[in-house]
């Protein structure tokens, strides 16, 4: 019999659903039969989970003190312990994949980690030049370009070397961790009908298309720019392995309309296989008993996926 890879799972914030999805998602005969799980996280909230995976807490030189649906320090410090611990783990070879749960920018912030976001941390640490926010769900996978970001600062921030390089990401990553042989993808424009030639801007014209013609030069299938309107409108009729949107909400709005709460964030580009749910810390309903652990259940099986996908390319 196979032994089961062993995945790294983040507590995120101790103050947000995160706890409450991971014990959920583990207590599912479904993931327990496909990895063995090593949670990050304050030992008092997983004491269920014993026999169901190991548990790892991070170090603290301080009493914890956890506050559910509220944004403190101690919670960001306890995240962002989380993170370096799993991010040994993985460079180490002691996990095949790290999936992270739910982290308050905010709370990780004033905790002393600077960084916008799990993505950000991860890029930063393992020095790579550059990684490709996915989402997915029911079979969509949207790419972004920018992250996060003010809307306003989107345009100073696009540059043809920007989307080239996240096309060779995901055209890399879409081969070799989810065997696509010959991907397809499609890249929104930034404008309402793609700019109309030049009328309601120029970014298709001389940003956007000059990406387009330099990925097709290296082997790439990507077709556009089109309008994000009707692009991702005609989603279910359409054969594409991937659309790239040029910012967060222009993606994002309809991946989770067709897929939310089942939706998985990826980062691709990254020396592993990192995934997470693609909700928030929910602090409103952190607690309570309520939330719904689909899409961290989705996550552990993608990262398994995929982890299996890079051992065997």
């Amino acid at each position: 019999m196979k032994s089961l890879p062993t995945i790294a799972i983040t507590v995120g914030d101790p103050n947000g659903i995160g706890p409450e999805v991971i014990r959920k998602a583990l207590s599912k005969k479904e993931i327990q039969e496909i990895c063995h799980p090593v949670v990050i996280g304050p030992l008092s909230l997983f004491e269920q989970l014993a026999g169901k995976g190991q548990l790892l807490s991070p170090e603290l030189n301080e009493e914890i003190k956890l506050h559910p649906g509220g944004v403190s320090k101690s919670g960001g410090r306890i995240a962002g312990k989380a993170l370096e611990m799993a991010l040994k783990l993985v460079l180490t070879g002691e996990a095949r994949a790290v999936v992270t749960a739910p982290i308050s920018k905010e709370a990780l912030n004033s905790a002393g980690y600077a960084y916008p976001g799990h993505t950000e941390f991860f890029a930063e640490k393992t020095k790579v030049e550059d990684v490709l926010m996915i989402l997915m769900g029911c079979g969509f996978r949207v790419g972004l370009v920018t992250t996060h970001c003010a809307l306003a600062e989107v345009v100073q921030l696009l540059t043809s070397e920007r989307i080239l390089r996240k096309l060779q990401i995901a055209n890399q990553d879409l081969r070799t961790r989810f065997k696509i042989t010959n991907p397809r993808i499609a890249v929104a424009a930034l404008n309402p009908h793609a700019g109309e030639n030049g009328m309601f801007g120029r970014e298709e014209l001389e940003i956007i298309t000059p990406a387009i013609e330099a990925a097709r030069k290296q082997g790439v299938d990507v077709n556009g720019p089109f309008p994000a309107d009707t692009l991702f409108a005609r989603v279910d009729k359409q054969k594409f392995d991937l659309y790239l949107a040029m910012y967060h909400d222009q993606g994002l709005i309809p991946l989770k309309m067709k897929a939310f709460g089942k939706g998985v964030n990826y980062t691709a580009g990254l020396p592993f296989v990192r995934t997470s749910p693609d909700h928030g810390t929910a602090f409103d309903i952190a607690g309570k008993g309520v939330a719904d652990s689909s899409s961290m259940e989705e996550a552990i099986k993608l990262a398994v996926e995929l982890a299996k996908n890079s051992r065997e390319g």
